[in-house]
């Protein structure tokens, strides 16, 4: 940052605006903190560092909700109706506050210098939970099955792709099939909050365990789907069309998937956030993804 930068403010907030603030630095946000530990892969952090009087709240409509985890044993704070993970504090390790900064509006994740913490090596480290439940239905020639879960392991996934994601660190052609099976992010207001990685796949190459502890989320008049998070720890699993949003778009789309099942066996219609799985560090394998630039602006102005 140079010295003669001018103070700047930035406004954040969840998606749904039930938690609004600011943030003021010394100037223009050029780089942030990343992590690969569990919590910070699976919520897709970009941390910024700031102390107590550089954050005021706007709105706060005791919203929050508070998930406990890590070797430090941080608060991490997120929005219980859309997900949105907002800061997380932990006074006894690290004074002031942790700033997601996915959460401030007119600011580009892609545009910033991150630099990654290598937190995944601290002691002790986070066991997965070992699913137990149905493999996905899709018999194919090879393939690999992936499993996943939220943070506090209340929701558990199996996926099968069609080829690895990652062998020996570097990154196996996905898009082997059309639409199915590329790696996608987006920075529409949603997806730069949840920093998805999303891969869309037909309902039989995936299987869901305890779908009662999801929350569901449509975020907005221009939406046809809904994303579903745990409704403990925030941890976003997949997205996928939601019937009951906007019937005549929904329409649309239900006859464009028609149209693809002369070449395809089903609907392309459940979108998987790769976050999730276990065993799998998003930030270090060299992910050839297709980024989407659907960046439309501050989603409000409270």
């Amino acid at each position: 940052m140079d010295a003669t930068e001018e103070p700047k403010a930035y406004q954040g907030s969840c998606h749904c605006g039930a938690f609004v603030f600011e943030v003021r630095t010394p100037g223009d946000l050029k780089s942030a903190i990343g992590c690969n530990c569990s919590s910070c892969t699976k919520k897709a952090y970009v941390w910024l560092f700031l102390p107590d009087s550089a954050v005021t709240v706007i709105r706060d409509d005791g919203l929050l909700r508070e998930f406990v985890c890590g070797p430090h044993r941080s608060t991490h704070k997120f929005c219980s109706v859309c997900g949105t993970s907002v800061m997380a504090v932990n006074p006894e390790y690290r004074p002031g506050l942790a700033v997601n900064a996915r959460t401030l509006q007119g600011l580009s994740i892609w545009d910033l210098d991150v630099v990654v913490h290598d937190g995944v090596k601290i002691n002790p480290q986070w066991i997965p939970p070992i699913y137990s439940g149905e493999e996905p239905a899709l018999e194919m020639e090879g393939g690999q099955i992936y499993h996943g879960s939220c943070r506090c392991g209340d929701v558990q996934i199996a996926v099968k792709l069609r080829h690895a994601l990652g062998v020996n660190n570097a990154l196996e052609s996905t898009s082997v099939s059309g639409r199915e099976e590329q790696l996608v992010e987006c920075n529409c207001s949603i997806c730069q909050r949840t920093g998805s990685i999303s891969i869309t796949l037909p309902p039989s190459q995936t299987r869901l365990q305890n779908a009662q502890n999801l929350t569901a989320y449509n975020p907005g008049t221009s939406h046809i789907y809904k994303t579903l998070f745990c409704k403990t720890c925030g941890v976003h699993i997949y997205t996928e069309t939601d019937p009951a949003a906007h019937p005549e778009q929904v329409k649309v789309q239900e006859l464009e998937n028609e149209a693809r099942r002369a070449d395809q066996a089903e609907n392309v219609n459940v979108s998987i956030n790769i976050r999730c799985f276990n065993d799998l560090e998003v930030d270090l394998l060299n992910l050839k993804t297709n980024k989407v630039d659907r960046q439309e602006g501050s989603v409000l102005n409270p």
